[in-house]
């Protein structure tokens, strides 16, 4: 029976080490990437871009101010307010945008 070489081992440890190492890498470049399209720079950006106010859109979400750019009329009235930390949310949301509480 053949030892498997020095070589050998050190691809099978190389290989191994990537599979571990590159879904993480991944993952945390997407999060990361998520984390900056909902930045409040990135959506002053866009409303400059669109010819609006970036003030307009300071406490809004993000798929409100995208739909206001897009002419969709948005429903105010569905709005809640997060019982920890006060912030305004979409009433069909889980979740707070802001504290990330759980929302009644």
């Amino acid at each position: 029976m053949d030892d498997p070489g020095t070589y050998s081992i050190a691809g099978r440890l190389t290989v191994a080490a990537f599979v571990a190492v590159a879904p993480t890498i991944l993952f945390l470049g997407l999060v990361r990437g998520l984390e900056r399209l909902r930045d409040d720079a990135f959506l002053a950006e866009w409303a400059r871009k669109q010819g609006q106010d970036p003030d307009d859109f300071a406490n809004d979400d993000v798929l409100t101010v995208l739909a206001r750019g897009a002419g969709i009329e948005v429903d105010e009235s569905k709005t809640g307010f997060c019982p920890a930390c006060g912030s305004a949310n979409r009433s069909d949301v889980t979740y707070c945008r802001e504290c990330l509480a759980r929302l009644s």
